[in-house]
């Protein structure tokens, strides 16, 4: 890659008109911004060999194929310390019918799992609002930047879906470092990050409920149980601790494998089609919350809790769950939120866990609010 004085938002006016696709980002906690060009509009392919694909980047939908986007042409720069700005979420009308909607799903999906038909699901919910007339994307990202320096934080434009798809995730799925480092974490559980006069907590302020304890043991068992599968037992397990995302306060726990030491070098691979989608986007029992959500959520998903990231760039691959995600079209941004449901849920807390999700972009993406 090298550093050259391109302009960005051309590039990105243009993709649509060429059958470019591109994808933009930045890397948890680094200043460095990319921007990859695919001339061929990127194609479609299987995850079941990563290091096979070559330079690039990866996007996952939710069900699916994943897209591969072949770096044709690579572009970076360096920005300054971003200056974080987390101020109080937004308060945005809600939409009762959307609300009462959404609460009946999360009560029906409570019955489900009082009579043994999984354990977990994962609901999600859309809310569509209209962009402000002077929208930029380029803009957008850079606020995010600076309101979410410890996520990655992401742009995509593929030709075949004809939208683009901003995020600023904090949740790693896979990554491998060129020493041959592999991470994954476990991720769940949510409360707001600010106290009542929107000032930020400490992590050691958090409290948490047991509903939420366990729904974060749930993600952390089911990695477990796939290195089981493939018979690793050496890895190292930090956490669960508390971990701050923006407006928003998570339980976290990492794992690490070094794949030198133990050989195995294909273990990303393994580890992404074993794990996506996660328990934490869908639920467990796996197959019987994903048939769930097809069944019972009235939106397509699409891209969102899907995965996206660069893979083979400088021998490393950075992939990572499509959460506090928008998707951009003909002035319209869908933004997309879900929460993890167990027997102890409650409806009226779950639907207020997706309106502070939501809220998270939705006060970056228009600076106006």
């Amino acid at each position: 890659m090298s550093e050259v004085n391109t302009d960005w938002k051309e590039i990105w006016k243009q993709a649509p008109l060429q059958g470019t696709a591109l994808a933009m980002w930045r890397l948890p906690n680094q200043s460095q911004q990319v921007l990859l060009q695919d001339t061929g509009g990127g194609i479609r392919t299987e995850a079941d060999q990563l290091e096979q694909l070559g330079p690039g980047f990866l996007v996952g939908p939710f069900v699916g194929q994943p897209y591969f986007l072949r770096a044709s042409a690579l572009f970076v720069k360096s920005t300054a310390n971003p200056v974080i700005n987390r101020t109080a979420a937004v308060l945005i009308p809600e939409d009762v019918t959307l609300k009462n909607q959404f609460k009946e799903q999360v009560s029906q999906s409570i019955e489900q799992i009082k009579t043994g038909q999984f354990q977990k699901v994962v609901l999600s919910r859309i809310d569509v609002q209209t962009l402000e007339p002077d929208f930029d994307l380029c803009d957008a990202f850079e606020r995010l930047c600076g309101s979410y320096p410890s996520a990655f934080v992401s742009a995509i434009y593929l030709p075949d879906l004809q939208n683009i798809w901003l995020c600023a995730t904090p949740e790693t799925l896979v990554s491998q470092d060129s020493d041959g480092i592999f991470r994954t974490i476990s991720l769940a559980g949510t409360q707001s990050g600010l106290d009542s006069n929107g000032h930020v907590l400490a992590p050691s302020e958090a409290r948490w409920s047991q509903k939420e304890i366990e729904e974060q043991a749930y993600v952390s068992r089911y990695i477990i149980d796939c290195f089981k599968k493939i018979r690793l037992r050496e890895y190292i397990e930090n956490g669960p601790k508390t971990v701050l995302a923006g407006n928003l306060m998570h339980l976290k726990t990492e794992y690490l494998v070094s794949t030198r030491e133990l050989t195995y070098p294909h273990l990303i691979t393994q580890m992404l089609g074993l794990l996506h989608p996660t328990s934490a986007v869908c639920g467990t029992p796996k197959e019987a919350a994903l048939d769930w959500i097809l069944q019972t959520e009235k939106h397509d998903r699409s891209l969102y809790s899907g995965y996206l990231g660069p893979i083979n760039l400088d021998s490393e691959t950075h992939l990572f769950v499509n959460l506090r995600t928008v998707q951009i079209s003909h002035g319209k941004a869908t933004y997309f939120a879900g929460c993890g449901i167990t027997e102890d849920s409650d409806p009226e807390k779950e639907w207020q866990e997706t309106q502070m999700k939501c809220q998270t972009l939705q006060r970056v993406i228009n600076a106006s609010l």
